[in-house]
């Protein structure tokens, strides 16, 4: 990789970091939950910079503050109650040999069911 496409990587993931992205899917075609319930399918992203692959520096992307995001979104959405689905964290200190291993990017994605009254 040469350094202008390093130096670019590092300004893209630098703007990114502490981003929270959510996207919603409303329209299921009349389809109900297991229960019979109305639901919205909800996938919520947070990106951060953690340093030393552990501490966050630049953002928040634990499972705790993702799931945070995820429940604030169900409750614009009307949600009483939540049905998480999957989750999972990333730790990409792959993505920039050596300097990854100090400023590590990382992301957490939770998706799940809002369930509407």
């Amino acid at each position: 990789m040469n350094y202008s496409a390093m130096a670019m990587l590092l300004c893209v993931l630098g703007v990114s970091a502490g981003c929270s992205i959510t996207d919603t899917a409303s329209d299921l075609r009349g389809i109900k939950g297991m229960d019979g319930d109305k639901l919205t399918h909800i996938n919520t992203r947070n990106y951060a910079i953690n340093f030393l692959m552990e501490r966050p520096m630049i953002g928040d992307a634990t499972l705790n503050a993702t799931v945070q995001s995820f429940a604030d979104e169900a409750k614009k959405h009307g949600a009483t109650k939540v049905r998480i689905v999957q989750s999972d964290t990333t730790v990409m200190w792959y993505l920039i040999p050596v300097l990854g291993f100090i400023f590590t990017p990382v992301y957490t994605n939770v998706a799940g069911d809002a369930l509407l009254p």
